[in-house]
């Protein structure tokens, strides 16, 4: 009866204008309710609506986030059992389930996260049509460890944040394979890699150095290089070498892949402001990523950029 009910008021949000908010407001007051987890199941499991699976994947995000958690304890194997069935979308729907994984492991103890990081990837490698799912889950884990809308503790999601940063080995491997499935997969594995890199900055060690300044007072960051540089080896990662050599030959790439390989270069230039060896081949994989692309890019804007300048200035005779 209780799932009737839902499925009644999430057609009445979305059919019934004159009665918008009240069927609004039930719903809402239904996240609230303990009772919603069992209800959710029943809707996930048994409908074929895509409204009535989003709802149900949105009122797991609405209670992990707020810290209402189940009653079973970990829900984590019930949310990976809820993805194989969305491993092909709706998005929206995998989106949220995925978005429900990740929180649900902020309100873990810290000593589970390694095994949590690596079951999950593990169940989600297994299979060629989980691959977009896994992209997925790797761009959300970055993005959620700093959504202050899971109200955990700034020190658990912190040590979240650690935790996940000392397998990012293991991400970027399983980021590698799975760009090589296609184009898309390509695409999603670049921007997770983005994700993954802008994430090094959670280290406590880094984001201490940066915060330093080389004089009382001054407002320039002191010199930094995240642990990822330092150990060497970013300038020859897979994904990092196919950045920079798409961005050469920018002429011939779609703009989509583009965009996420731009992503991945200012995300490893953002890493370090030190001319250390290690310090040096990034910086110059990206450099001459960079001229070579804009090689390419200024024939075909040249028209457009003599007519824009000013006819007399030295940036037109140089032109």
């Amino acid at each position: 009866m209780a799932a009737a009910q839902v499925v009644l008021h999430v057609h009445g949000l979305h059919k019934d204008f004159a009665n918008t908010h009240a069927h609004s407001t039930w719903l809402q007051q239904f996240q609230q309710a303990p009772e919603a987890w069992a209800v959710v199941h029943e809707l996930l499991t048994r409908s074929n609506e895509e409204v009535v699976h989003y709802f149900a994947s949105h009122t797991l995000v609405t209670k992990l986030q707020a810290g209402h958690l189940p009653s079973t304890g970990s829900c984590r194997q019930e949310l990976l059992q809820y993805l194989s069935n969305f491993w092909r979308g709706p998005l929206a729907v995998r989106r949220q389930l995925v978005i429900a994984l990740v929180d649900s492991a902020l309100w873990q103890p810290p000593v589970e996260d390694a095994h949590w990081l690596a079951d999950c990837v593990r169940r989600m490698s297994e299979n060629l049509e989980a691959v977009p799912c896994l992209l997925e889950f790797l761009v959300t884990i970055p993005e959620e460890s700093a959504n202050r809308k899971v109200v955990v503790a700034a020190q658990r999601r912190s040590q979240f944040a650690s935790n996940m940063l000392q397998h990012t080995n293991m991400v970027m491997d399983s980021l590698c394979k799975a760009s090589q499935t296609n184009e898309l997969c390509a695409v999603g594995a670049l921007r997770a890699c983005a994700r993954w890199l802008h994430l090094q900055h959670a280290d406590a060690a880094l984001r201490a150095k940066k915060k330093s300044s080389s004089s009382v007072g001054g407002t320039a960051s002191g010199p930094f290089t995240a642990d990822l540089v330092r150990r060497g080896g970013v300038h020859e990662n897979p994904l990092v070498k196919q950045a920079a050599q798409t961005l050469s030959n920018i002429g011939t790439t779609s703009l989509e892949l583009c965009r996420a390989c731009a992503d991945v270069l200012c995300e490893v230039h953002g890493l370090t402001n030190e001319s250390t060896p290690e310090a040096r081949a990034v910086l110059l994989l990206v450099v001459h990523a960079v001229i070579a692309g804009s090689r390419q890019l200024l024939p075909a804007t040249q028209a457009n950029l003599e007519t824009w300048m000013d006819q007399d200035s030295e940036l037109t005779a140089r032109a």
